[in-house]
């Protein structure tokens, strides 16, 4: 049987996070922000300030176990892909100029 990435140490350890941002995390977007895709700019900024690497925000936003996934796994494959790195990409950029 397999063991999972956590089991293999090669997931993120959230701790750095705020509560507010873990609770985002894991249950999703609940109302805390008008659409869901800001509350993922939201997780994903968070994450770059607190020192998380590009990979480490992917596999997050990726794992269909955190409700912050959801909308990455309404989305068609390639189209939900292009979406995420868009995402991601922006925040990353925005977190290195100061913006978000």
């Amino acid at each position: 049987m397999g063991r999972s990435l956590e089991d293999l140490g090669l997931w993120p350890e959230l701790s750095r996070l705020p509560s507010s941002v873990l609770d985002l995390v894991r249950n999703g977007n609940r109302g805390e922000y008008p659409h869901r895709s800001e509350a993922g700019a939201a997780v994903c900024t968070a994450m770059f300030r607190a020192g998380y690497g590009v990979d480490e925000v992917w596999m997050v936003m990726a794992d269909p176990a955190n409700g912050i996934s959801e909308k990455f796994f309404e989305e068609d494959g390639e189209r939900a892909e292009a979406h995420l790195e868009l995402l991601i990409s922006e925040a990353h950029e925005a977190t290195i100029i100061g913006g978000w």
